[in-house]
């Protein structure tokens, strides 16, 4: 049975975290990013079923492929930020990263190759880790012990709600304008998100 009051308690962390964003430009500004991310890739889970059909060399029910694709790319970028991430302040990877994701969807919106198209998938994952890792450990870094529980539940909701509403909406610019036209919509997406961190991520950063 949950406690009387809980729902109100619950709204008013929510609000707490709101106004902690308000005040501190890195955590929001990477926040931002996170949500536009996660926007992207799950709008990905439905132009992936899509470009299966219109590819020649593998059939519809064989999406998963391009899926995997990304997720080996999301590893392969991890393992490389171990290595370079150091070279690079939080607010760089996450700029150098979106316009990498931006590359690989505007790519992708012109290959007819299955090969080439996973070649894409696999370089939006690896740029994609650059932006994830890095814009949470600005939010973990930054964010005092005493708030993150209400900054980590506001970004969960968030989160949340990036995963989601894409789904549908995805469907709907898809059957309008076509797959190539909605990459280049994400593409253009993911670049501007881009930006927009590095301009609230400006200030130098120690990894």
């Amino acid at each position: 049975q949950i406690p009387t009051g809980s729902e109100p308690h619950v709204l008013a962390d929510l609000q707490d975290g709101v106004r902690y964003l308000g005040k501190h430009k890195q955590i929001k500004g990477a926040l931002i990013q996170l949500v536009i991310l996660q926007s992207v890739i799950a709008s990905m889970t439905v132009v992936a079923v899509r470009m299966a059909e219109l590819l020649p060399e593998i059939k519809a029910s064989q999406f998963g492929f391009l899926l995997a694709a990304g997720g080996v790319g999301m590893a392969l970028g991890a393992v490389a930020l171990s290595y370079i991430g150091a070279k690079f302040s939080r607010a760089q990877l996450s700029l150098y990263g979106s316009l990498g994701v931006a590359a690989s969807l505007f790519g992708l919106s012109f290959s007819q190759s299955l090969w080439l198209s996973l070649l894409c998938l696999v370089g939006m994952g690896v740029f994609s880790a650059g932006v994830m890792i890095p814009m949470q450990t600005t939010i973990q870094s930054e964010t005092p012990e005493e708030m993150r529980g209400k900054v980590f539940g506001l970004q969960n909701n968030a989160i949340n709600i990036a995963l989601s509403l894409p789904l549908a909406l995805t469907g709907i610019a898809e059957t309008a304008l076509g797959v190539p036209t909605v990459l280049i919509c994400l593409a253009t997406i993911s670049a501007i998100g881009g930006i927009f961190t590095q301009r609230y991520n400006s200030a130098d950063e120690s990894n």
